[in-house]
């Protein structure tokens, strides 16, 4: 695993490219899972997507060896299972909200547009809480707030409230997907760093955290599912329609599993195990992914983007890119002002000390 390592780490740009796989990975899966929710309904479609994903990890994590005795021992020794258990919290709604939110809204960019409230959350908090312009940084919220406006249009009859609220179930789970990861690399580094043995636990730990996510989901679905099947009820959304054990719905399913439980995972945990990224760089650069989300809109599921979804996104997005511009440029700002602070008194203890043996 070092060897792969020193070699990715040797490429030019590798974390740019690694980024942009995370974000066409999971709007990719959103896009292929949208094409079989009327058929099996978002809620069977996200059950079968997390199961899919989730046992291709497990497998692929092959250090894990999750399926093996000893599991449980092999968890507790990554010191994670907190993390493992926050992050398994919002793995069980992030993917249902999302396809919920899709089945009402219809338009992909509009779904991921106000889910990235949640990365735009997590600079406003970082920047109220490590640095000097706290109240500056609520100004991208307005902005970001205007875009989301634009995108879903109250004025007209189609708004959809509930909507809208399932979008921003998804931003809270998106918020704390960044907070935990970011948390995971910072336990990962210390412990490599008290052993003086570089080991990957990030990638065992997601892992874990998608097998426990991915099992109560399925709990979860199958007992809804009975339940109203046994009184006779048919909630849109939730329950199947009567063609969803089909090729086409299984074929989704795997697909959509594979993109965000291989490609879009292994490329995370590259990222923040690795630190081939800092986390305000990925941050920044989420802010690209409500115009990846359009265009996939676009193109797989055929949503025909208007003069308003356009500036609605530029918006969303704009609001991201200049909300960790500035918090990297004041924190930057912050440690320079530090750094010259400490110089200052260094030549002012230096000039005391000679004066006293001068004299």
């Amino acid at each position: 695993m070092s060897g792969i390592k020193h070699l990715v780490e040797r490429i030019p740009g590798v974390g740019l490219l690694l980024t942009a796989v995370v974000f066409f990975s999971l709007n990719g899966s959103d896009a292929v899972s949208g094409l079989v929710i009327d058929v099996a309904s978002p809620l069977v479609v996200a059950a079968m997507t997390m199961v899919f994903g989730a046992i291709a990890l497990a497998l692929m994590v092959e250090r894990a060896r999750l399926f093996r005795p000893g599991r449980r021992r092999r968890v507790r020794e990554l010191g994670m299972t907190p993390l493992i258990n926050r992050m398994a919290v919002s793995d069980v709604f992030v993917i249902p909200f999302t396809l919920l939110a899709l089945d009402r809204l219809e338009a992909l960019g509009t779904v991921i547009s106000i889910m990235w409230f949640g990365p735009l959350w997590v600079a406003i908090w970082k920047m109220v809480s490590d640095s000097t312009r706290r109240l500056s940084s609520l100004l991208w919220l307005p902005l970001a707030g205007a875009g989301v406006v634009f995108l879903t249009r109250p004025w007209e009859g189609t708004f959809d409230i509930l909507g809208v609220l399932l979008a921003l179930g998804g931003a809270v789970c998106y918020a704390n997907f960044l907070f935990t990861y970011d948390r995971m690399g910072a336990v990962n580094a210390a412990k490599n760093e008290a052993s003086g043995v570089e080991e990957d636990r990030i990638s065992v730990a997601v892992a874990e955290s998608h097998l426990r996510s991915a099992g109560a989901m399925a709990i979860l679905t199958t007992a809804t599912i009975i339940a109203f099947g046994a009184f006779g009820l048919t909630v849109p959304g939730v329950t199947p329609g009567p063609d969803w054990l089909s090729w086409p719905v299984f074929a989704a399913a795997v697909g959509a599993g594979l993109l965000t439980g291989i490609l879009a995972t292994v490329a995370q945990n590259m990222i923040f195990g690795w630190k081939l990224l800092k986390g305000e760089t990925f941050a920044v650069l989420t802010a690209f992914e409500p115009m990846v989300a359009l265009a996939l809109g676009w193109w797989v599921l055929g949503y025909q983007p208007v003069g308003l979804d356009l500036l609605g996104t530029l918006l969303v997005s704009a609001a991201g890119i200049g909300c960790y511009d500035q918090l990297e440029n004041d924190m930057a700002w912050t440690k320079n002002s530090m750094a010259w602070i400490k110089q200052g008194m260094a030549r002012i203890k230096n000039g005391v000390t000679r004066t006293k043996h001068n004299t």
